[in-house]
């Protein structure tokens, strides 16, 4: 699916790894609108991906599709919410997986609580500036626009995210050295930033970050811990 809104917080930033999270008042800034489509590969499929992000003023809107040939749409998760000094504050997001039905997730702010609607159901507690399972790949980049330094090796990002079941999870980003992503257009430099598994057969995710694009995602690789990873690798933007 990272920083402070005044007295809450989206992400806590520290050097290492710490023993418990820690939230903060970092500041972060959205990027400028974008698409993006992506090389997508998963269980030997080979098909593509678009990563779409429209901000409007102080709202915002996030889709993710992946597809592939003959199977059609494999997975399409969307984002709506505002935009503040803390980054994104998802409102509802959506998600649509192939043999599944959809299931919606609302972030209600005023009641203090996310509510699931669809499959298993149920509220839970929202944690100020807790993230969807998309805005969280677009709320990194804002982090990093705002300070380079979030994303420099050795430091660790702790961001709120919500998972399928409505709990609130919290995601360790550990920030290692810069590598080289292969492009259509030619090799560049990104941060890298990885997400163990906090149990086995747990999610993870890798990101990298590409600071000549808005440190938006060139390239990912998500698990999801029900079947192999995803991976994405940017071919050509909009």
């Amino acid at each position: 699916m990272l920083c402070g809104l005044g007295a809450a917080a989206l992400c806590g930033i520290g050097s290492g790894v710490s023993a418990a999270p820690r939230f903060s008042k970092a500041q972060a800034r959205a990027p400028g609108a974008f698409s993006f489509v992506y090389q997508l590969r998963r269980s030997g499929l080979t098909g593509t991906g678009q990563l779409v992000w429209a901000p409007v003023a102080s709202s915002y809107q996030l889709r993710l599709e992946g597809r592939a040939p003959l199977l059609g749409t494999l997975i399409e998760q969307l984002s709506v919410g505002r935009l503040g000094p803390a980054g994104l504050l998802p409102e509802r997001f959506t998600e649509r997986r192939r043999g599944r039905d959809e299931q919606a997730t609302e972030f209600r702010a005023d009641q203090g609580k996310v509510v699931v609607l669809g499959g298993e159901g149920g509220e839970h507690p929202l944690v100020p500036g807790a993230q969807d399972r998309v805005s969280w790949m677009v709320q990194l980049a804002a982090l990093a626009l705002a300070d380079p330094k979030n994303v420099s090796p050795g430091r660790t990002l702790t961001m709120p995210v919500v998972n399928r079941h409505g709990d609130t999870e919290s995601w360790r980003f550990q920030c290692q050295p810069p590598q080289s992503v292969p492009l259509a257009g030619g090799a560049v430099r990104a941060a890298r930033l990885v997400r163990p598994a906090q149990r086995e057969g747990g999610a993870a995710a890798e990101v990298w970050l590409d600071p000549t694009r808005q440190y938006l995602p060139v390239r990912a690789r998500l698990i999801d811990g029900r079947g192999d990873p995803l991976e994405l690798l940017l071919q050509n933007e909009g």
